[in-house]
């Protein structure tokens, strides 16, 4: 709810008279947390029931987190992304003193000698690859719950360590509420070693395509976030690849450029893709154009050998789908 209350903060500063009411939707992807997201279903399953809403006007909006929602909205339906964004990073706490570099992740020991091997948290495909691609020993079991709860499975020691979303993260504690809690162990990854989903950090409002509603949120949008963000997310859709695969993608507007980098790697952190491109951008340039570099970053990709790593994903998956 800490998203959804500084969405009516910020409506209430432009529009004073306006009447909002909060009503709380439980997902699919809220209920059901003793599995892992591609066996519920991947994309979509923190969003359906939402969706479901506003198309039969039960809701006149909704706030997600966009790295949640499917790169395509039902019909009707439209996204507006608000600024600024969260810090995109994944953060990794632990309760151990850790050794963190570009290609290699170990627990220091209190003798100072090096221990490979350590138990991992997370249900991220994506994050699972980067890992395994730090430490080839780290064991990675699937975690679920909200942040508070996975923070609880840390510390009664369910696991060495654990990722988390650093947006996610911050939006409930901070920074001296985070040390007094977890000391020096809580680890900030660079985006070169860790790189984040589509979207990540940033806030998306849905609605209908209403004119009169969008109308009230368009003070509210960040067009250079929406415009970074919307080729993160076409790199994902041109790939073919849902939520659940290991696809990664970061746009920055810097200096009048926009720039787009983007991971594809295997789920055993071996073969890895990374590509980066760039675009002029400026007052008069499009959401569109922005989309166009998703699409001509994602053929790059495909090119440099991303269809080969997404098809034996897919075929993996299959596998264990049809296992369960």
């Amino acid at each position: 709810m800490t998203q959804t209350n500084w969405v009516v903060q910020r409506l209430r500063q432009q529009w004073p008279s306006l009447d909002i009411q909060v009503r709380q939707i439980r997902t699919t992807g809220d209920q059901v947390t003793n599995v892992s997201l591609a066996q519920i279903g991947g994309d979509g399953v923190f969003v359906t029931e939402i969706e479901h809403a506003l198309s039969e006007k039960r809701i006149d909006l909704a706030v997600h987190s966009l790295k949640d929602l499917p790169t395509v909205q039902p019909a009707g339906l439209r996204v507006v992304v608000v600024g600024p964004r969260e810090d995109v990073r994944d953060i990794l706490v632990s309760r151990h003193d850790l050794h963190i570099a570009k290609n290699s992740l170990f627990r220091v020991m209190p003798s100072g000698e090096r221990e490979p091997s350590m138990c991992i948290g997370t249900c991220s495909l994506r994050r699972t690859a980067q890992i395994r691609a730090l430490s080839q020993d780290a064991e990675i079991l699937p975690l679920r719950g909200n942040v508070d709860t996975r923070l609880r499975k840390l510390e009664a020691g369910d696991y060495d360590s654990i990722v988390l979303a650093a947006a996610g993260l911050r939006r409930l504690y901070t920074q001296d509420a985070l040390q007094e809690r977890f000391g020096n162990h809580v680890y900030p990854l660079p985006i070169d070693m860790m790189m984040p989903a589509p979207g990540q950090g940033a806030l998306a409002l849905e609605c209908r395509e209403d004119a009169e509603i969008l109308a009230l949120l368009a003070p509210l949008q960040d067009l250079s976030l929406q415009a970074a963000t919307g080729a993160e997310r076409m790199f994902m859709r041109r790939l073919g690849a849902g939520c659940y695969l290991p696809v990664a993608a970061y746009g920055i507007v810097v200096r009048e450029m926009l720039i787009l980098r983007g991971l594809v790697i295997s789920l055993d952190g071996q073969e890895a893709v990374r590509v980066e491109q760039s675009i002029a951008w400026t007052p008069t340039s499009t959401i569109e154009e922005a989309e166009r570099l998703g699409e001509a970053l994602a053929e790059q990709a495909m090119v440099q050998g991303a269809k080969e790593i997404i098809r034996g994903l897919i075929r993996v998956r299959g596998e264990e789908l049809s296992h369960v």
